[in-house]
């Protein structure tokens, strides 16, 4: 599809109240698009305005021979890159002139079909900055929202998709058809996430695995647990059991000993189950526990592994209170990254020189680890940000890209971009470079000779942007070029050795390209798991209250409100001490199992129930909580629990 304008016309305001409908009427209803080439005289005009030439500039004077991104091909991968997106082009042509996949070409009959499709969801996806660019939000008021992702999914195709997964004998036979992956990984926005989510787990984490779910999935979908059919079923899916591989570490050295358990169990079809020197515990609260500690160890600061905010955080209640674990007398430090956790750029060669042996070693160990963590349905405490996982995807990335690692730095260039836009509109009008009207360009009124820039990375004077190492000046003649070569260097050549690294662990497990099927936003919960706001008439539908307990006890009372008030750290904290793991799964609260279950723990004869602490039992979430006298008294008492009881696992 070659560049085209719309003929818009005008259109009613939006309807709120209807967004939740466009998913069921999107398949339904025909729609009538009208468009026209774009005449050339048309687009260089917008390309004189934007600043760029309609088509991919040169390379800047400032870079090597050859596109940035160059390095990067076939770095992680086949088929894989990382390529910035040229600040000059005008946005919907660069989004445009993008690659579809290859089923929006190759797809035969349906390619067009596929082909529309894809351009819509990338327009939709843009939606707002287009809006904005076009100059229409001032006139219109806010953009209108982008539709949500459900919209797109075509329930005919999805439920296909779910049938064929349900097929023992297609699982065992590996004969799921062809387009089921393909449709999957190019197209994912026909399928729902938890389809997508059912298809990765059948098709790349093994035949044992993908049984087990489906078994799993079997007695879940019963109707009766006196069904004969039912539990014939689920005795023919048994052949799925897994082997368990058990494991015992020291607290002490949990990184240490994560990076030899990793490295020899990883790739092997075992499920891994962590023990700890010295204590008791074991099962599922242990191991869980364990991907949360390595994950928090990783983002120690000391590591130099990400980007850290924490000089920037505008007080010490902005970092999460998972991060401040107290080690011995002094308060351990870690990284506070407010958009997530992004690689610390490094300056480096095209083969990955100058990194640090430890940092490569680091990132390496997290592919697997996260990839581990993925096989056996276990979650890390890993938030990463957006940019990341579009990197790992290799998809284009931008000054927008910028902007979810380091606002503040991503704003800088956005009006650096603009004032380089309007120096090349003037030239582009007939100005000279010595003219009034072109030396009169300044940036908050100042001129950009004076801002104090040099050809060096915002942050890390170390990183050079020039490939010769000199120390040049930026000046309204190279700010263009000066705002090009930091998204380079930032989110591509300054990074590039710790992308590849991680993904090289986690294609030592499964291969990463399976990961296609899902959008960068949904990464974070596939890998992290759900995080979801309580609310008192929500959550008591998925706990279970038993032995002393009912729904109208008045202790469940005052538990329920206690959780509906905490913060979403406290909240993270009090998960950990259940669960063994700060995040939820999948689904949230509705989905995890076991189901929480509140047991009344009862007292000595003779001794008030005040004067005991909640305990639990981690592998079958199981709070055994005393009928305390106030709400007062329970509070102070479970947050004693909670932050006291950390970090071991005894008999209660």
């Amino acid at each position: 599809m070659g560049p085209c304008r719309a003929l818009r016309s005008p259109r009613p305001p939006v309807d709120r109240t209807a967004q939740s409908s466009i998913g069921q009427r999107l398949w339904a209803d025909v729609y009538s698009i009208s468009y026209q080439p774009l005449r050339e005289e048309d687009r260089a005009r917008v390309m004189a305005s934007e600043g760029g030439e309609g088509t991919a500039p040169p390379s800047s004077s400032l870079a090597a021979d050859g596109v940035p991104a160059a390095a990067a091909s076939a770095a992680g991968g086949k088929g894989w890159s990382l390529k910035v997106l040229p600040h000059e082009r005008e946005p919907l042509l660069a989004l445009l002139a993008a690659e579809p996949p290859a089923l929006a070409t190759e797809g035969g009959s349906a390619a067009p079909l596929l082909q529309l499709l894809w351009t819509l969801t990338k327009l939709d996806a843009h939606g707002a900055a287009l809006y904005e660019r076009a100059g229409m939000g001032a006139a219109s008021g806010a953009p209108p929202p982008a539709a949500h992702v459900s919209a797109f999914v075509n329930r005919k195709l999805n439920a296909k998709l779910q049938r064929q997964l349900a097929d023992p004998l297609a699982l065992c036979a590996r004969a799921l058809p062809s387009w089921c992956a393909s449709l999957a990984s190019g197209c994912p926005e026909l399928f729902a996430f938890e389809a997508r989510r059912l298809l990765l787990q059948s098709t790349a984490f093994g035949l044992s695995r993908a049984l087990q779910r489906l078994q799993q999935h079997s007695q879940e979908g019963a109707a009766a647990p006196n069904d004969a059919s039912a539990s014939e079923r689920g005795a023919e899916l048994r052949l799925g059991r897994l082997p368990r591989q058990k494991v015992r570490i020291s607290r002490s050295r949990v990184v240490d000993s994560a990076l030899k358990v990793i490295d020899l169990y990883a790739a092997q079809k075992a499920s891994l189950e962590v023990e700890y020197f010295g204590e008791a515990g074991t099962g599922l609260g242990p191991t869980l526990e364990f991907y949360t500690l390595v994950s928090r160890e990783l983002r120690r600061s000391e590591l130099r592994l990400w980007v850290d905010e924490s000089a920037s955080a505008a007080s010490a209640k902005e970092v999460s209170d998972m991060d401040k674990i107290k080690t011995g007398d002094e308060e351990a430090s870690y990284v506070y990254a407010a958009c997530g956790l992004y690689p610390r750029p490094i300056a480096q060669g095209a083969d990955g020189s100058g990194v640090p042996a430890r940092t490569l070693q680091l990132f390496g160990f997290m592919g697997k680890f996260v990839a581990k963590a993925m096989l056996d349905n276990r979650l890390v405490d890993l938030p990463f940000c957006q940019t990341f996982y579009k990197q790992l995807l290799g998809e284009p990335l931008s000054l927008a890209d910028l902007a979810e690692v380091n606002p503040s730095l991503a704003s800088q260039l956005q009006k650096l971009q603009r004032l380089a836009h309007q120096r090349t509109a003037l030239l582009r009008g007939g100005a000279k470079p010595s003219d009034a009207s072109v030396k009169a360009l300044k940036l908050d009124g100042v001129e950009v000779g004076d801002l104090g820039l040099d050809l060096t990375l915002p942050g890390a004077p170390e990183i050079e942007l020039c490939p010769d190492g000199g120390a040049r000046d930026v000046t309204l003649d190279n700010v263009g070029e000066y705002v090009q070569r930091v998204l380079d260097v930032y989110l591509v050549e300054a990074v590039l050795a710790q992308i590849k690294a991680f993904r090289e662990g986690f294609s030592a497990v499964f291969p990463i390209e399976h990961l296609s099927a899902f959008a960068p936003s949904e990464l974070d919960c596939v890998l992290n798991g759900s995080k979801e706001a309580w609310e008192v008439s929500t959550i008591v539908e998925y706990l279970k209250f038993d032995h002393g307990y009912t729904r109208a006890s008045k202790a469940i009372g005052f538990l329920l409100e206690i959780l509906c008030e905490m913060s979403p750290g406290e909240v993270a904290t009090f998960l950990k001490f259940v669960t063994g793991s700060p995040r939820l799964p999948v689904g949230g609260l509705a989905r995890l199992n076991p189901r929480l279950t509140i047991v009344q723990k009862r007292p000595e004869d003779g001794i008030s129930p005040d004067a005991y602490l909640p305990s639990v039992m981690t592998c079958a979430n199981y709070v055994k909580l005393p009928d305390y006298s106030s709400k007062v008294v329970m509070k102070q008492r479970l947050f004693t629990a909670i932050n006291e009881g950390q970090g071991a696992f005894y008999l209660s």
